[in-house]
C-alpha cells in the first residue's frame, strides 16, 4: 500500500476534508513519500506524492506559508519544504543544502514572532549539532544557527517546559547516553543544555501532562534495559527521577493520547522486529504527584 520499506510517518489533514492522512516515507523502488488519504470508513487510498533524491530521518509538518495548508519538511541528504495546496499534493519542493546528515526534524515558534521555524539535529563523521532555521512566514527559512554537541542525537521534541511562553527543546543523545532540556529564550535562541536524566541507549521521547498538575511531563524510551522513564515536570525546567516502566522488547517509537477516554493521558509503543504494540494506560494520583501506569 505504501511502496517498499516504509519508515516514518506524520499524520494531518493533509486535504482539509476534516479526516486524518498519513504522509509515508519509503525507500524502494524509489526514494520518496506516498500520501495515504483517509476516508471516512477508516481506510486510506494511496496517492503517490512526491520522488526524493534520499531520505532517512524523522519528517515534521506545519502551515508555514500562512495558507491554512498543511506543508511538510523531510531530510532528504538536505532539507526538503514542501508547501501543500490544500488538497493532498504539494507544490514543487524548496530543498536547503546542509554538510550534515539530517536525523530529526521539528516544528515551532522559537521567537514568538507567529512563524513556524525548524529545529534538526545533525552529525558529520564524529560532529553534532542541533540547527535552528528561523521561518519567514512564506515558506521560505533564514539560514540556520547552530549549537553543537558533544553527542550523537537520536531525537527532539519543542514545547514550554518551564511555563515562561518560550519553547524549548529536549533533545535524546544516543553517545553519553542521556536527555538533556535546551530552554528556549524567545528570541530564537537557546539556554546551554542541561541533563535530565542518564540512561543505557534512550530511543524516543514524549511530552504530556500525566498528572494533571498543569505541568509538562516526559516519557523516555530506553534499551537496556527495555524500559519506559517517566519523569514528571515541575513547571521551571526541572524534573523528577525516573519511574520505571518494563517493555517487552526495544520501543521503536512512541505517541500519547486519552486512549480510553476517562480523562488520564495514556502512551502507545510500537516494538522494534516485530508485529506487536504496548498500551500502557495512565492513572494519575493529583495528590501526591505521581503519575502511575497500567
Amino acid at each position: 500500500m505504501t511502496g517498499g520499506y516504509p519508515n516514518y510517518m506524520k499524520s494531518g489533514d493533509f486535504n482539509n476534508d476534516g479526516i486524518s492522512d498519513l504522509a509515508v516515507t519509503i525507500e524502494t523502488p524509489y526514494y520518496g513519500i506516498n500520501m495515504l488519504v483517509g476516508n471516512a470508513n477508516k481506510s486510506f487510498q494511496t496517492q503517490i506524492m512526491t520522488q526524493l533524491s534520499y531520505i532517512r530521518g524523522f519528517m515534521a509538518s506545519g502551515d508555514f506559508n500562512h495558507d491554512s495548508n498543511l506543508d511538510l519538511v523531510a531530510p532528504d541528504g538536505g532539507l526538503s519544504v514542501l508547501l501543500g495546496t490544500g488538497n493532498g499534493s504539494f507544490q514543487n519542493l524548496v530543498s536547503y543544502a546542509t554538510d550534515y546528515f539530517i536525523i530529526v526534524v521539528c516544528t515551532a515558534d522559537f521567537n514568538n514572532d507567529g512563524k513556524l521555524d525548524l529545529a534538526i539535529s545533525k552529525w558529520r563523521c564524529s560532529s553534532y549539532c542541533v540547527s535552528v532555521l528561523l521561518g519567514n512566514g512564506d515558506g521560505t527559512f533564514q539560514p540556520e544557527v547552530n549549537y553543537s554537541s558533544s553527542s550523537n542525537l537520536n531525537y527532539m521534541i519543542s514545547d514550554d517546559f518551564n511555563n515562561d511562553g518560550k519553547k524549548d527543546l529536549v533533545i535524546v543523545c544516543d553517545g553519553n547516553r542521556s536527555v538533556n532540556i535546551l530552554l528556549g529564550n524567545g528570541n530564537g535562541t537557546f539556554m546551554t543544555p542541561k541533563l535530565i536524566v542518564t540512561a543505557d541507549n534512550s530511543e524516543f521521547v514524549i511530552s504530556g501532562d500525566f498528572n494533571h498538575d498543569g505541568n509538562l511531563d516526559l516519557a523516555a524510551a530506553h534499551i537496556v534495559p527495555c524500559v519506559i522513564g517517566v519523569l514528571l515536570g515541575y513547571g521551571n525546567g526541572h524534573f523528577s527521577n525516573e519511574s520505571l516502566y518494563s517493555t517487552e522488547t526495544v520501543t521503536n517509537s512512541m505517541i500519547t493520547g486519552d486512549f480510553n477516554m476517562d480523562g488520564n493521558l495514556d502512551f502507545a509503543v510500537s516494538y522494534i522486529n516485530t508485529n506487536e504494540m504496548g498500551l500502557f494506560i495512565g492513572n494519575a494520583v493529583v495528590s501526591n504527584l505521581k503519575a502511575e501506569f497500567n
